[in-house]
């Protein structure tokens, strides 16, 4: 190991980040301290509860208990990472591996720095802190056979990491074609989707109902044959099924090591720690070898098809081609082009995996526990629940419209150019979001009505909500557009080395819900009132009162349009700069 290398390297890498850091300006300097300081401040906290929690729990917890405790946390660390990943599925390198091909230097070193670099991540900085200290907890609770818990957890994380990090270099060999970049992201998106479901749909079957109350009847003949104390007289059971799946399955290896370690016994934590390790070197390993192929050119070679010559024919009008009512031509052009661009990009698709999912479960727990609509939730407050599904269609493509322009990318560079008046320009962004947003709402409220029985007046007045909560979400979206754009990597929905001024737009943007979401509430709670007191009961309030709230968003919309095209026009130029600027 050449250490003078690597320490060229890590400065390397220090001069890089430090260079970025004082272009970003002071405002963002501040910001970036303070994202650090509270980051460091929550690593502690974690760290420290996991101490007491761990204290606590290994002078009192029986052996099961400890492994239901640490089952939840690795499940929410690997709820933490797989979100993280989801966001930005093509691996990124902290030093480009292509620069230093031809010189006299050792690959592997970069590789390893490369990886570490690269799961300095919120995720691990918070979660695995909570870990240790869990750890260390349990070893001043319990005695110091839980020593071998460190390096069960601390392999745990690395065989994960090591495996995700050769999985993200495998996806960034598949996207360098990109139409299937398109494929990649969205099916990549949706089998984690899939696998987070998969507890709930497991917990949620009638196979584990069944096993629990077969585990849970054995241990009541056990008590009244008289057995002696330990968790089947405290209620405590769990199926063998359940036990041999934490042996097999590597996520319920930190809980089932716990649990032998309290049981005093060593070799199932020996053996899990020695197989975590083992396979987190091979990951790494070939996470090695595949990321130098791909550098090198051996996996980038692209295979050509045969193209036959397409028999001559009368073309029909292209979408772009046509024009949309009541708009003028250069932004009904703009709105078009915009709609059809969104069609082709993966980040869109993977916008929509959110209410596709949602709308599945709904269906799958009406056809799993109810075949009628439940009788627990009164009429007056399906409205509630219709109002919700329309929030959150209008949200599920809330971070794509705050961030338009970014969208663009270089593209941006013919909006500048284009004598379009500005205002017009970002009425045709929100119309072209506009068919996904009504697409996303009908799943959603399909699925609400098929799942508590909504009337249809409720339903009708959810799908005006659905259209008023996006006329807001437009002017936020652009607000958000011209004041503070970044550029987007490409093929995820992350910002291209952010600076902390986009994290403060976000922050403010998740504060602003809450007053979004009040007033398409307002017509559920009249709704509510006028039932409790039996006034006007003719009337349908909630598709009334909703009806007058998406024409008064309608028209705010209309008249707060034109200021914001003045800002664009003011703004464009920074934009301009901002998505476009290629950074270190």
């Amino acid at each position: 190991m050449n250490w003078q290398q690597l320490r060229a390297i890590v400065w390397l890498r220090w001069r890089l980040s430090r260079n970025q850091f004082v272009r970003a300006g002071q405002v963002n300097a501040v910001l970036s301290i303070i994202g650090v300081v509270m980051l460091a401040v929550g690593a502690i906290s974690a760290a420290f509860g996991g101490v007491i929690g761990g204290w606590f729990a290994g002078q009192k917890a029986p052996p099961l208990v400890l492994l239901a405790i640490w089952d939840g946390v690795v499940f929410m660390f690997l709820m933490f990472w797989f979100t993280g990943l989801m966001v930005e599925i093509q691996r990124s390198e902290s030093i480009d591996l292509p620069k230093l091909l031809h010189l006299p230097i050792t690959l592997p070193q970069v590789f390893v720095f490369n990886y570490v670099a690269s799961h300095f991540t919120p995720g691990i900085v918070l979660v695995v802190p909570g870990m240790l200290g869990l750890c260390a907890g349990l070893i001043a609770g319990s005695g110091p056979a839980m020593l071998l818990l460190v390096p069960l957890v601390v392999g745990f994380v690395f065989m994960v990491t090591a495996w995700t990090y050769c999985l993200r270099g495998w996806l960034a060999a598949l996207m360098v074609n990109k139409r299937r970049r398109r494929a990649v992201v969205v099916w990549v998106t949706l089998i984690f989707v899939g696998l987070a479901q998969l507890p709930n749909l497991v917990f949620n079957s009638s196979f584990f109902h069944q096993q629990i109350r077969s585990a849970s009847g054995s241990a009541h003949k056990h008590r009244r044959k008289g057995a002696g104390a330990g968790e089947a007289q405290e209620g405590l059971v769990l199926p063998e099924r359940i036990l041999q799946a934490h042996l097999v399955l590597p996520p319920g290896w930190p809980g089932y090591g716990t649990m032998a370690l309290k049981q005093h016994n060593p070799w199932p934590a020996l053996g899990t720690a020695a197989a975590g390790w083992l396979v987190g070197v091979l990951g790494l390993m070939r996470a090695y070898r595949m990321t130098i192929r791909f550098y090198q050119g051996a996996d980038a070679a692209p295979r050509r098809k045969e193209v036959k010559p397409r028999a001559p024919g009368r073309r029909g009008r292209m979408l772009v081609e046509r024009r949309l009512p009541w708009l003028p031509d250069d932004a009904s052009a703009l709105a078009l082009a915009t709609f059809r661009s969104l069609t082709r990009t993966p980040e869109l698709k993977m916008a929509f995996v959110m209410p596709v999912v949602l709308g599945g479960l709904m269906v799958f727990a009406r056809t799993k526990h109810f075949q009628q609509p439940p009788a627990w939730l009164p009429q007056a407050w399906k409205g509630f629940m219709a109002s919700g599904a329309a929030m959150l269609a209008a949200l599920s493509i809330g971070p794509m419209m705050s961030n338009v322009f970014g969208l663009d990318r270089n593209g941006f560079r013919a909006l500048v150019l284009l004598p379009v008046q500005r205002r017009y320009v970002l009425l045709a962004k929100n119309l072209a979001f506009a068919p996904f947003a009504a697409l996303a709402a009908a799943v959603l409220l399909t699925a609400v009505k098929f799942m508590f029985g909504l009337p249809w007046d409720i339903f009708l007045a959810a799908l005006f909500k659905a259209g008023g909560a996006f006329l807001i979400f437009g002017l936020l979206g652009n607000l958000a557009s011209i004041l503070t754009p970044y550029r987007l990597a490409t093929g995820t929905l992350q910002a291209r080395k952010p600076k902390a001024i986009v994290f403060l737009s976000l922050f403010a943007g998740m504060l602003c819900l809450p007053f979004i979401a009040l007033p398409m509430i307002l017509p559920a709670i009249l709704q509510l009132v006028c039932s409790t007191f039996d006034l006007v009961p003719w009337l349908p309030v909630d598709l009334a009162a909703t009806l007058v709230l998406a024409a008064a968003a309608a028209g705010i919309y209309w008249l707060v349009l034109p200021l914001q095209g003045r800002l664009l026009a003011r703004r464009e130029q920074k934009i301009l700069q901002e998505v476009t600027e290629e950074t270190e």
